[in-house]
Order: structure tokens, then sequence, then C-alpha cells
């Protein structure tokens, strides 16, 4: 279990990602936030298709939170892309969940595809890692 923040975001993109796989098989990466106030947000980076990589994408998430955090204030972020398992190559959705206290997790989810719409997900992995959304830019 996470901390609240870290499971509602992970909660949110896990449930749009798995939507999206659904609906179109796979998906740009992108992101989710919880606002001090409360308010939940998603974002995502308005990249051409034919000419940007998903690091694209995911840097753009970054600085676009980055942003967010400056102007309006955020509890925690993370982003979610259609990615593989380190550990056997799998296909994954993969998620970087931070808190604004420096608490950073990825989270992997192997997944297998039954059909174009049934999905059988395995148990997510979890682990710590460095933040890099609250974190200092030099």
């Amino acid at each position: 279990m996470l901390q609240r923040h870290l499971q509602d975001t992970y909660e949110y993109l896990f449930d749009a990602a798995h939507r999206a796989m659904q609906a179109g098989g796979s998906f740009a990466p992108f992101g989710a936030g919880i606002r001090k106030t409360g308010e939940q947000i998603h974002t995502n980076v308005d990249l051409p298709i034919d000419t940007s990589a998903p690091a694209d994408h995911i840097s753009g998430l970054i600085a676009g939170f980055r942003l967010d955090e400056e102007e309006n204030g955020l509890i925690a972020a993370g982003l979610v892309f259609d990615g593989r398992s380190r550990s056997d190559d799998a296909a994954a959705l993969c998620f970087h969940i931070e808190a604004a206290n420096g608490k950073a997790v990825e989270v992997i989810v192997p997944y297998q595809r039954r059909d174009a719409t049934t999905i059988a997900f395995d148990e997510p992995q979890i682990s710590e890692v460095e933040a890099e959304i609250f974190s200092e830019v030099m």
C-alpha cells in the first residue's frame, strides 16, 4: 500500500490507462496529479506522433508538473506509459509517481492481452526510486 496521495494518483492513472488500452490498443504517455486544493488534474503533452518518442512525452510531462507545482502547488504527481518489464521484458504498464515530500515509487504492472479489449494484469511490482518531478533542478 502506498501513501494515500500516491495511491490515489496510481489508481487514477491505472484506470485511465486501462480504458485507453481497451479503446485503442496503445496510448501516448500521460500524467495526473493532485493539487494542494485537492483538485485532480490530468495532463498530456501535445507532440507530433510521427516525430516524437515516449521519452519526449515524459520529459514534457515532468516539465509541466514542475510548472504546475510553481503556479498551483502539487501534493502528488505521476505518469504512466506502455512499456516493458525489466525483469522479463514482458509488456507492462509503467508508472512513476511522487509525493511532494520526496517519496517516489516506480510501479510496474505486467500484462497480457487476451483479445482486443480483454487484458490480464499481473501483480504490481513496486520499488522506491529517486524523485524526478519534485527535485531541485540545477
